[in-house]
């Protein structure tokens, strides 16, 4: 059975992006995960949405540009995935709940910095090509950030290895509740 990494990125260019009402909330630095709890700088701001009309409101969407917001109604149906990776902190876009996303889970290693080609080479910013290590594969279906791309990426670790994996796997729980606003880019198979 093969395992599948793939990079998660809000699709920006169909679904609306999502704001902090608070001038202070919209520093870029904020919403650069790194692996360590936000709870105590964004938890429960209020928002707004972009005026693009033309674009619906997804189920995923960037808060920030940087941030990946969950509805609430994805939050309640894979709260044990999500959470087994991050934390979920609630906010107000008006009358709708929302929640962002912080991944937590850090996978150290994995990356190939040396064999992977980067936009910025060196700085190891904007990930094009990546070459993982195969020894350092997570054992389960998980969501993941790597200090090697600076924790810029946010990758899935799609497993279908038995039972527990196909229930922890965010790939396959996103697909079948049939949620929109997220994009899977394939980075690598491992056989």
């Amino acid at each position: 059975m093969s395992k599948i990494i793939y990079r998660i990125t809000p699709d920006v260019n169909h679904f609306k992006v999502i704001f902090p009402d608070d001038k202070e909330l919209r520093d870029p630095d904020l919403w650069k995960s790194d692996c360590q709890s936000k709870e105590t700088t964004l938890i429960r701001f209020n928002a707004h949405y972009n005026d693009e009309r033309d674009k619906p409101i997804g189920d995923f969407t960037a808060v920030n540009w940087l941030g990946l917001a969950v509805r609430d109604v994805v939050a309640n149906e894979l709260t044990e995935i999500l959470e087994k990776s991050g934390e979920l902190l609630p906010f107000h876009v008006g009358d709708d709940l929302w929640y962002y996303y912080n991944v937590m889970r850090k996978v150290e290693g994995f990356l190939n910095k040396e064999e992977s080609t980067f936009l910025t080479p060196g700085l190891n910013i904007g990930l094009k090509k990546a070459v993982f290590n195969r020894e350092k594969l997570p054992k389960r279906s998980c969501i993941f950030k790597t200090p090697e791309d600076r924790f810029q990426g946010t990758y899935v670790l799609d497993s279908r290895a038995d039972d527990r994996d196909v229930l922890a796997n965010f790939f396959c729980a996103v697909h079948a509740h049939g949620f929109k606003g997220l994009e899977f880019e394939e980075m690598a198979r491992f056989d």
